[in-house]
């Protein structure tokens, strides 16, 4: 069974996966599949968008600063087509060959309908939430200002837009017991065993 979990930027995906995975589900993290990309397709990126987005890690070895790369694509949307452009194709294939890897998997994507990943799955989550909390969030988690958040945010097509992809969203406004009881609610109505 392959189970999508989408929703905007700091919406809580990172925590219904894992909740998911408590039974059995394996995370692709498509976040960490896009960090795998900058890496595989650095050379593009940087022919695309030049020397200034690299870094120098610990090693010596000169890396894409994806804060450096996200303070471009993310002031540009025609920018950030160019890299999806470059990257998207090789992400999708990770995440496919993964779903195929394990016999459980729930995919976490802010944009597994922009990506056309929800047709990989049997059933997609959406994560609803009010759009102050998700900036508070980002802020928060990432270190952001409010106007970066606001910009990343506001770049993803809302839950709203998407509900016709999904089969059911959940509200994370709330407290946090309550989204687990919901996802814990949602996954015995697919009949998982849940403790």
């Amino acid at each position: 069974m392959v189970i999508g979990v989408t929703g905007i930027y700091c919406s809580g995906k990172n925590y219904v996966s894992r909740i998911i995975s408590e039974f059995g589900f394996k995370i692709i993290d498509v976040d960490e599949i896009g960090h795998l990309a900058l890496e595989i397709k650095k050379d593009e990126i940087v022919k695309e968008f030049g020397t200034e987005i690299l870094e120098e890690n610990q090693r010596g070895n000169r890396k894409i600063s994806r804060k450096k790369l996200g303070k471009i694509v993310f002031l540009d949307s025609e920018k950030l087509d160019r890299l999806e452009k470059i990257v998207h194709p090789w992400m999708i294939k990770e995440v496919k060959r993964r779903i195929y890897e394990y016999e459980n998997s729930v995919v976490n994507a802010a944009l597994l309908i922009e990506m056309c990943l929800f047709v990989l799955c049997d059933y997609v989550i959406g994560i609803d939430v009010d759009i102050d909390i998700a900036i508070e969030r980002a802020m928060l988690r990432d270190d952001l200002t409010r106007h970066e958040a606001e910009l990343r945010i506001r770049r993803q097509i809302p839950l709203k837009e998407k509900k016709h992809y999904v089969d059911i969203v959940i509200d994370n406004n709330g407290a946090i017991n309550d989204l687990r009881f919901s996802i814990l609610d949602y996954l015995t109505k697919l009949g998982i065993k849940v403790k």
